[in-house]
């Protein structure tokens, strides 16, 4: 029985790969700081699921999901560091604060989880996926500091594909475009005319629409299974063609 260690799982992306995972019948510890929407979501999937909440940017909080993977499941297979918030602010406007809060849960968590998995991912020859951004391939306007934090996070990847291929263990990372979320329509419903401004995020992408949270969980869900067993260090973009023009 393969288990997966998710965090950010409470909703969007997060709640999306928690199910591509239960599908395809994972056991499943998920993480999140919001109990309630991650509750929701466990009971959406079922039994195989099992919760912890707290804060990704506490390496406490790594430790005990790792630990109760390995303790109800008998080991664990992959793990994929979803969790992150963005920042949508000019340099000229961001606080030290804010810098340090956006690398604290972007990027230092995911040294956190790395760290809290190693072992047991040497054990297993598993995979860890980060859920990095299309930003972190290429950048965008008005969110430096967001951009700085994903691109880290595809180097961060890359890095550790090539000190744990000797353990057997694949590191990759996704980066999605733009997706169908609650946090992108809180976005958009924020702006002066909503329905324009969704029309203009779907005309930005070549395919000329949005991706959902599936589409974006089907690329993890593969990158953790044996179809994927002689990829390591890749980032690959799940963005509708964004990054190839």
């Amino acid at each position: 029985m393969s288990s997966v260690v998710i965090t950010g799982a409470g909703k969007g992306i997060g709640a999306g790969i928690v199910e591509a995972f239960a599908k395809a019948g994972w056991s499943i510890v998920a993480v999140d700081r919001d109990r309630s929407s991650l509750e929701a979501t466990a009971a959406k999937v079922g039994s195989k699921t099992v919760t912890l909440a707290g804060d990704v940017a506490d390496r406490a909080t790594s430790e005990a999901a790792v630990k109760m993977a390995v303790d109800r499941f008998g080991g664990l297979d992959a793990v994929v560091g979803n969790a992150g918030v963005t920042l949508p602010k000019l340099i000229d406007d961001t606080s030290a604060d804010e810098f340090d809060k956006l690398f604290a849960i972007n990027v230092k968590a995911l040294m956190f989880l790395a760290q809290a998995a190693h072992r047991a991912l040497a054990k297993s020859r598993g995979s860890l996926t980060v859920i990095a951004s299309k930003t972190g391939l290429v950048a965008q306007r008005n969110s430096p500091i967001y951009v700085a934090t994903k691109g880290a996070a595809v180097q961060l990847a890359r890095a550790l594909a090539l000190d744990w291929a000797p353990e057997g263990i694949r590191v990759n990372a996704v980066c999605p475009g733009i997706v169908d979320t609650p946090m992108l329509k809180e976005f958009i419903d924020a702006m002066p005319d909503p329905a324009a401004s969704r029309r203009e995020h779907e005309a930005a992408q070549p395919l000329g629409r949005l991706a959902t949270p599936a589409e974006v969980a089907s690329a993890v869900l593969f990158l953790a299974t044996p179809a994927a067993a002689f990829i390591t260090g890749v980032a690959l973009p799940v963005d509708g063609g964004f990054t190839a023009e």
